[in-house]
């Protein structure tokens, strides 16, 4: 079929589909294809000619055919410029029939083959520096650069069962910077921090307490509500000795080179850290445990006090007239003073110009004539624990929980309980981006007030988590259930 194109000069490739009412073959078809734009066009743009000259090559046609038709696609490569090449696209559109048969032919693409080359050319011009660097000139790279080499997003490490995310550098070094997620560890490897760790979450596992026990921990962390609630729950299970935060409202994962030099320079001790959102905006930390501890010394005096209060029996009038009201002390110590002397009977005369009185033998203290409000079984003081409501749940949703618990995944189901997500925990804020049409979001991890904002906004109506941090805004029409209430 005249000159094989030169695949080295090709710079398009036409790819049309075609369908004959009836059975052919290969041949039948190019015939079709030669015969009918015979004369068509100029000299310069017959099909025969530009084979013969080589601006394009063999005709290729791959077909089947089934139920008394004959389907596939034709495919031409092309050296002729973009307009020439476009209109012979057209005119091999304008093919009807392969021998006595119909035919419909259209365009399916026109793919520039150029860019495959192009991108052949980067490779190997990286292949070629890479190589460069490690032969040619490795003493006359900066410091600066065999760093940022060697701390590559690939080299993260998976620490213990769990797959801990951390820096290739956290084992050696003493010193260790705790993030939030992956994400921030890729990012920090970029600007050639490698000695960091992921809590991966709101939630500290407890196997990362022991890995940064006995390091010394500078806690970098975003700039928003949910840095706030990670650095209150590193004060009570870890050890951290300073903390930088990323600037309000942004995350570390998204700073650049500057920002994180600047944030891990600006670093403070823990007790000068100042919360940037909530009831504690612009408290420091100190300020914060200072106030924990009074409201538990407050609480214990009130429990105290009250507890004297309900062992004080209380007073009642006296059933003499005219004469005044004893205090219950005096009173319960009368009591007890005449109880001490047992007398023989149970009535005393009565003095002469007094009215009679009962004795102090059969009068029992006013303390004790009364019943107890308390219920049986609960110690005195103490205040009655809150009854948490159980909730019923559908049973594809119980046999979900029970199968994510301690995995730490997410699960995401539609209206039609199918289920159209499934990621790790630590992740699901990132990847409810790509969820659309999603019902109830289930996960083994802690439901904050940034994962419940996103579920409202793709449409959740129900959220399941193991356990609720501070909700300060619950969005309306959304149901949050903890575990412990299934």
């Amino acid at each position: 079929m005249g000159v094989k194109t030169d695949t080295s000069t090709t710079k398009y490739e036409i790819t049309a589909k075609f369908e004959v009412d009836g059975v052919v073959e290969k041949p039948d078809i190019v015939g079709a294809i030669y015969g009918q734009t015979d004369g068509l066009l100029s000299e310069n743009l017959d099909i025969r000619e530009l084979q013969k000259t080589g601006r394009i090559g063999r005709i290729s046609v791959d077909y089947s055919s089934s139920r008394g038709k004959t389907t596939g696609k034709i495919v031409i490569p092309s050296s002729l410029s973009r307009t020439e090449t476009a209109i012979l696209a057209a005119t091999l559109e304008t093919v009807d029939r392969v021998g006595p048969c119909s035919c419909q032919i259209q365009l399916k693409e026109i793919v520039d083959v150029r860019v495959n080359k192009r991108q052949s050319i980067v490779d190997r011009a990286s292949e070629i520096i890479r190589q460069w660097d490690q032969n040619v000139s490795p003493f006359s790279s900066s410091i600066t650069l065999e760093v940022e080499k060697s701390s590559k997003p690939g080299s993260i490490v998976k620490l213990t069962d769990e797959g801990i995310s951390a820096g290739p550098g956290f084992e050696r070094q003493k010193k260790t910077i705790l993030v939030e997620g992956r994400a921030d560890v890729v990012n920090l490897l970029k600007y050639g921090v490698d000695n960091t760790i992921a809590v991966n979450g709101t939630s500290v596992p407890p196997k990362l307490i022991d890995l940064i026990k006995k390091k010394t921990v500078t806690a970098f962390l975003d700039g928003d509500r949910g840095g706030d609630l990670i650095l209150k729950e590193l004060l009570q299970v870890a050890h951290v000795q300073y903390v930088a935060r990323a600037p309000k409202g942004k995350e570390v994962e998204d700073l650049n080179k500057d920002q994180v030099n600047k944030a891990l320079n600006d670093a403070v001790s823990v007790e000068k850290t100042i919360f940037l959102t909530g009831e504690d905006e612009g408290k420091t930390v100190k300020e914060f445990l200072d106030k924990d501890k009074s409201g538990d010394k407050k609480k214990r005096r009130i429990l105290r006090s009250k507890k004297e209060t309900e062992k004080k029996p209380k007073t009642r009038p006296s059933s003499r007239a005219g004469k005044d009201v004893k205090p219950a002390a005096s009173k319960t110590s009368s009591v007890k003073k005449e109880t001490a002397v047992k007398p023989t009977t149970s009535v005393k005369q009565p003095v002469k110009g007094r009215q009679p009185r009962d004795s102090a033998v059969t009068k029992k203290p006013p303390s004790s004539s009364r019943p107890s409000s308390r219920p049986p079984g609960r110690p005195r003081g103490r205040p009655p624990q809150r009854e948490i409501r159980k909730v019923q749940l559908p049973e594809y949703l119980s046999v979900s929980v029970k199968n994510i618990k301690s995995k730490h995944e997410a699960i995401v189901f539609d209206e039609t309980e199918k289920e159209i997500l499934r990621s790790p925990a630590s992740e699901i804020y990132s990847n409810l981006d790509g969820v659309e049409q999603a019902h109830v979001l289930l996960i083994d991890g802690v439901i904050t007030q940034r994962l419940l904002e996103k579920s409202h906004a793709k449409g959740i109506k129900m959220v399941i988590g193991a356990r609720k941090a501070e909700i300060t805004k619950q969005p309306t029409n959304l149901r949050v259930i903890e575990f412990k209430q299934i």
